[in-house]
């Protein structure tokens, strides 16, 4: 059958409009749904061109287009921000107290003193938890010993398991609520282990370590999937795991490290991870993250006036 010239340009013209009119239509529906993105600190949702959250301040894209803020963006990520800067501020106090420990005792930088433990005083004296202190009005003693470490090789093993589960954690909770639930796990942490060793000193991010694990356990039978059974075992391992060799190895703080997991099963069952809805809501999480950030502060400044009396 041979169409006429008239008809092929109506068929290709009706082509080329129904073409068009699906473009169109397709660049709508992409606006619709493209329009508002997550907030990965506060998790609320924002306008898609936003690039300062207008309801916690923090900066909502993930990578500059030029600058300094472009490499910056590389080395402290938005959505590990929080995880970066603990692991930051784990190393600077282990050596403060590494060179405070080496000072006092006047021994030199050697592998027993950058591999062996620091002494109980000089942990002590920058912030570890130390039950008569803490008895005694100390409450900064609970906050402090999270980014204390007595040794090298603790600090190493810590700093691996922030660094590949911190980054999940942050990201699917965002960094506000990250950050409570870290300093609430280890704090919780090291009151369960006033409580059960009332004379012992200890430091460390055990605690709060096992607070990330216990809140994706939670999260994991919230939302049961066959993606997440998997993933939920491999926490639930790694907790059991880090029980078993806590209670084997001699000197590990044990009542902290089950505080902190208890406190992160609580955090994972009440808090949900889905994006703030409310103004409330987002202005309940920056409040909390603000208030336990200069909490941690001034626990920090109070340690530092005490070894000044």
């Amino acid at each position: 059958m041979v169409l006429s010239p008239k008809l092929k340009w109506k068929i290709n013209h009706y082509g080329q409009t129904l073409e068009e009119r699906l473009e169109k239509i397709g660049s709508f529906i992409k606006g619709v749904m493209y329009r508002q993105k997550v907030c990965p600190a506060c998790r609320a949702l924002v306008d898609r061109k936003e690039k300062i959250c207008p309801f916690c301040g923090e900066r909502t894209s993930l990578v500059p287009r030029r600058g300094a803020g472009r490499f910056l963006a590389y080395v402290l990520p938005v959505q590990t921000r929080y995880t970066t800067l603990l692991m930051g501020a784990n190393l600077v106090l282990f050596g403060l107290t590494a060179a405070a420990f080496i000072e006092r005792t006047a021994g030199g930088v050697n592998a027993e003193t950058i591999f062996g433990s620091i002494d109980s005083y000089a942990l002590v004296r920058f912030g570890a938890k130390y039950g008569p202190l803490v008895a005694g009005g100390d409450w900064w003693r609970l906050l402090t010993p999270i980014f204390l470490h007595p040794s090298l090789l603790q600090l190493a093993f810590n700093s691996f398991v922030l660094f590949d589960l911190g980054p999940s954690v942050e990201q699917l909770y965002g960094s506000q609520k990250f950050l409570v639930l870290y300093v609430i796990s280890g704090a919780s942490g090291f009151l369960f282990s006033f409580l059960w060793h009332p004379y012992s000193v200890s430091a460390g991010a055990a605690g709060a370590l096992f607070g990330l694990m216990g809140t994706m356990i939670a999260y994991g039978y919230r939302n049961r999937t066959s993606l997440l059974d998997s993933g939920n075992s491999i926490y639930l391992r790694w907790a059991i795991y880090g029980l078993i060799f806590s209670f084997l190895m001699p000197g590990r703080d044990n009542a902290a490290h089950i505080g902190g997991l208890i406190a992160g099963l609580l955090f994972g069952a009440v808090v949900s991870d889905m994006p703030s809805v409310t103004r409330e809501s987002i202005y309940f999480w920056k409040t909390l993250r603000t208030i336990i950030t200069i909490l941690v502060i001034v626990g920090f400044i109070m340690v530092g006036l005490r070894q000044r009396t």
